[in-house]
């Protein structure tokens, strides 16, 4: 499927569904950008994994901890993830 990022469409907002005329206005030139507002749980949300570490630094982290071998390793645990990982993706298929 293919979306063409030319097509002009106005947002959907409380107003727009209230007074349909309101919303269009053929004066302004169409834009590629989309405007996302978020609700106050996304907003925090957002707020929170920009404060969290990223992935990619915690996996770093971890790296350095095995090479000095300073991470302990539950291999019993380890093993049981992969077994019910693997047990997940054969009922998938």
């Amino acid at each position: 499927m293919r979306i063409d990022p030319n097509l002009s469409i106005s947002p959907v907002t409380r107003d727009a569904r209230e007074a349909p005329s309101a919303a269009k206005s053929s004066d302004s030139p169409p834009s590629s950008a989309s405007v996302v507002k978020l609700s106050a749980a996304g907003a925090s949300a957002s707020a929170e994994a920009a404060t969290s570490p990223t992935t990619t630094t915690r996996l770093a982290t971890i790296r350095a901890m095995l090479d000095k071998g300073d991470y302990p390793v539950d291999l019993d645990r380890l093993a049981s993830r992969i077994v019910d990982d693997d047990l997940l993706r054969v009922g998938r298929s």
